[in-house]
């Protein structure tokens, strides 16, 4: 029993020592914010809005009734940011953050100037969507959404636009580490607006070299064709392709073929020869058609002519893709990176920016029809 007692009594005097939830945070004392924007004035300023939700309390806790907008402007997005706190009676905070929005301007300057705001705070959440806007991030903010967060329409138009490999899947954290390397560049989601402020459509892929938007964009089926050569494509990439026989023909559904992505194998060559940089691109699909209204599907010849026809026109589409990177002298895919961890040598004496523009890049693309629904 006294051998118990000597045991006891220096835990017990530890623990009645020990400071219990010395890092309390409540809620209760701070603001959260679902979603912001990042414009640059025509002043040369700073205009950091937020959205934060309105709260109708009841006995069963309280429910989400739309959400409040607050501004700010500043000479930096921090400075911005403390003229917001000064207008509300807590300090907002960004643990809850779902969607960040950069205005295109803002964006073309440098990006790292407002996300440092982020990665300095350890209450961020480094997992919100970073996305550009085209023209003032701020409309994205103010879109005309009945009953619904204007963070949720956006969160989810993102997610389902990433599933069908328009845009790519970015956030806060994924897009540090590339901001700094000097061997790729990093790409984001461009957003805009429609005229009636009543909804947004993702237009494609914002391409970036370094940490400034180029102000070039990937639309359509160069972005989705991009994004399946990179290897970061969603679970549903879609196309719809004209197979006609002319360009004559009229635009009929006949004329029209439509598939799905179900399986896709990318590979990238790099190779410096006589100080010249050659680098292939080999994508290989398993594809299954949703839409022929030609049939004729169960015949060998048709499926064959179909695999060649639509493995040169998605061909094509990287090539275009290729073009528009390297136009924006974006190194998207990474190609300075394999330099640098296989010609080191080569990577020391080269100024890679002034000759990403002139390197050799050839895609192939090889598409083979695997399936075709339950009619022939």
């Amino acid at each position: 029993m006294i051998r118990i007692l000597k045991i006891s009594i220096p835990a017990i005097v530890t623990m009645l020592l020990l400071s219990a939830c010395w890092d309390q945070h409540l809620l209760k004392d701070v603001k959260l914010f679902m979603a912001a924007s990042f414009d640059l004035t025509p002043d040369g300023k700073i205009l950091d809005e937020l959205t934060s939700p309105i709260i109708n309390k009841n006995e069963g806790g309280g429910t989400v009734k739309g959400n409040t907008v607050t501004s700010g402007i500043g000479n930096t997005p921090r400075e911005a940011r403390w003229d917001i706190d000064r207008k509300t009676d807590k300090i907002f905070e960004a643990s809850k953050l779902r969607v960040l929005i950069i205005g295109n301007e803002l964006a073309k300057k440098d990006l790292y100037s407002v996300l440092d705001l982020f990665y300095r705070d350890p209450k961020s959440s480094l997992s919100a969507k970073v996305v550009i806007a085209e023209g003032m991030a701020k409309d994205l903010l103010r879109l005309k959404i009945e009953e619904e967060k204007i963070s949720s329409y956006l969160f989810d138009l993102l997610e389902s636009q990433e599933i069908a490999s328009l845009i790519p899947e970015e956030n806060i954290q994924s897009i540090c580490a590339e901001m700094f390397d000097p061997g790729e560049d990093f790409v984001l989601p461009y957003l805009r607006a429609d005229d009636d402020g009543k909804m947004a459509s993702a237009e494609g892929i914002a391409l970036f070299n370094e940490k400034k938007f180029t102000g070039k964009i990937l639309t359509g089926d160069e972005a989705v064709i991009f994004l399946l050569l990179d290897g970061n494509a969603g679970k549903s990439p879609k196309f719809t392709k004209k197979i006609a026989e002319s360009d004559n023909e009229k635009f009929t559904p006949q004329n029209f073929v439509s598939f799905n992505v179900k399986q896709a194998k990318e590979a990238m060559d790099v190779k410096v020869n006589n100080k010249r940089v050659e680098v292939t691109l080999n994508l290989r699909l398993k594809i299954e058609i949703t839409d022929y209204p030609r049939n004729q599907l169960y015949k060998k010849q048709v499926i064959e002519k179909l695999n060649k026809k639509l493995s040169e026109m998605l061909t094509n589409d990287a090539v275009e893709a290729i073009k528009v990177l390297q136009e924006a002298n974006s190194d998207s895919f990474g190609i300075g990176r394999r330099l640098i961890a296989h010609y080191p040598d080569y990577w020391k004496q080269v100024d890679w920016k002034k000759e990403y523009a002139n390197v050799s890049i050839t895609p192939h693309v090889d598409l083979e029809i695997i399936g075709h629904g339950i009619i022939e």
